[in-house]
This record gives C-alpha cells, sequence and structure tokens, in this order.
C-alpha cells in the first residue's frame, strides 16, 4: 500500500502545481509538505456507519498518511471514506511529546487509486 500512497501524492502534487495561481484559495495558512504516518482517533459509533453498541464513545485508533500541514489544519490520505467530522489528531511521533488536536473534517474526495483525501480544520487541544 505504501508504494500506492506515495505515487497518489506524487499525482496530487502535480495537480496542485498546474492550479497553482488558477484557482482562488480559501485556506488562510500557508501549507507545507507533511509526509508522516499520523494517529487519528474517532469514536467507534462514526467507524461503525452509525450502529449503536456497547462503548459507543470509545475511540479507535488509525493510522493515515499525511499530505500537508498548517497552523490551522492538514490533510491526510485514508483508503475508506470516513463519515465522521469530528476527531482527534495526533501529531508527533514521540508519546510523551505528542500534540492531540480536537479536529472537524471539512472536506473529502475520493481520489486517485480508490484513495480518499481529506482536509481537516483544527479546532483546539485535547486532554488524553
Amino acid at each position: 500500500m505504501h508504494k500506492v500512497i506515495q505515487e497518489t501524492l506524487e499525482m496530487l502534487d502535480n495537480w496542485s502545481s498546474r492550479l497553482d495561481g488558477h484557482c482562488s484559495q480559501k485556506r488562510a495558512d500557508e501549507r507545507s509538505d507533511y509526509r508522516q504516518l499520523i494517529s487519528l482517533y474517532v469514536a467507534r459509533s462514526d467507524l461503525n456507519g452509525g450502529e449503536s453498541g456497547e462503548d459507543d464513545e470509545a475511540l479507535e485508533l488509525i493510522v493515515v498518511t499525511a499530505r500537508n500541514l498548517s497552523r490551522s489544519g492538514l490533510s491526510f490520505l485514508h483508503p475508506q471514506s470516513l463519515r465522521t467530522e469530528k476527531i482527534i489528531v495526533a501529531l508527533g511521533e514521540d508519546k510523551k511529546d505528542r500534540i492531540y488536536l480536537q479536529s472537524k473534517i471539512v472536506r473529502r474526495r475520493q481520489v486517485h487509486n480508490d484513495l480518499w483525501e481529506f482536509g481537516v480544520q483544527f479546532v483546539g487541544r485535547a486532554i488524553m
């Protein structure tokens, strides 16, 4: 899967560079490439398609590949469409220095190679 993700990131970068200057940007903050595996925490009930069950409030950990990062958000790739809007993003490799951010998915689109790209807005710090 790693090769497919890398190929998709390159395709998305090519399209972004072609469109640069041709479209008005809605983003307030400049983006930087950020190619890292990051952890997301999503409510288990959101991953189960809204089906209720025991411990609906429990958080499920998923690992995704980040594409870029700014002061106000990030984008990432994932092989499935996530239906939720509310997630917690964990940034940083070292567990003791990791930053947890309450976040909101503000954009989702299916891209190349059957992957989904998500745009995330940071809302505030989260305590984990």
